[in-house]
């Protein structure tokens, strides 16, 4: 599998090895899933306020919005199927994972990536979703996102994701019971998982 976990997946320090990572955009597949977005802002919002949503149509690319509240159910996963990428965008996290289970995307996930050699980019929201609990939402400050963590994550990696982080909020961050190790990503910093391989692109910051 192929993941690439940003905090901002659009930032001009990440970007660029975002596209050096998926082999350059021109003439690829994008599914951009901006679900996340509207549970956080006004339902559509992404379309017009979107700094991302206007980088990607910029690329060259095919891209396809992907709003899963459109679908409803797994109808989904066959506009999902063979997209040389799978973006997940930002916002609310609970929100993205209830949609996603409500599309069942989750239980198909690892075959899409694996069976057609999807790549999963996401930002902000999209790669805390795409880690074993989303407990973090629950706490994170100024943002908390109520009981969002009793919703089961993706699980495509064994740690889950702060993204956004600055050095002023570990003391902060360290009140907290993590029970899952914690990585720090701060702007610009990405996760990146290549097969059985792991590296952050940035500082590595992991907590536990």
């Amino acid at each position: 599998m192929k993941l690439f976990l940003a905090a901002e997946a659009k930032h001009p320090d990440s970007f660029p090895e975002l596209e050096k990572f998926v082999g350059g955009f021109e003439g690829k597949s994008i599914a951009y899933i901006p679900t996340a977005a509207n549970g956080e802002t006004e339902y559509g919002s992404w379309k017009s306020e979107s700094s991302t949503w206007d980088l990607l149509k910029t690329l060259n690319a095919h891209v396809t919005p992907v709003v899963l509240e459109e679908y409803r159910d797994s109808s989904v996963l066959e506009t999902l199927r063979g997209k040389d990428v799978i973006w997940l965008a930002g916002g609310q996290p609970g929100y993205l994972l209830y949609w996603i289970r409500r599309c069942q995307i989750d239980k198909h996930i690892k075959e899409l990536m694996v069976d057609t050699g999807s790549i999963y980019v996401g930002s902000s929201a999209g790669s805390m979703v795409a880690t074993p609990s989303i407990t973090v939402s629950e706490w994170y400050m100024g943002e908390g996102e109520y009981e969002a963590g009793i919703i089961p994550g993706l699980n495509l990696v064994d740690f889950e994701i702060f993204p956004h982080y600055e050095d002023s909020m570990r003391p902060e961050i360290e009140k907290f019971n993590i029970a899952k190790k914690l990585c720090l990503l701060k702007n610009g910093e990405a996760v990146i998982v290549d097969g059985g391989e792991v590296r952050v692109f940035g500082e590595e910051r992991f907590i536990q």
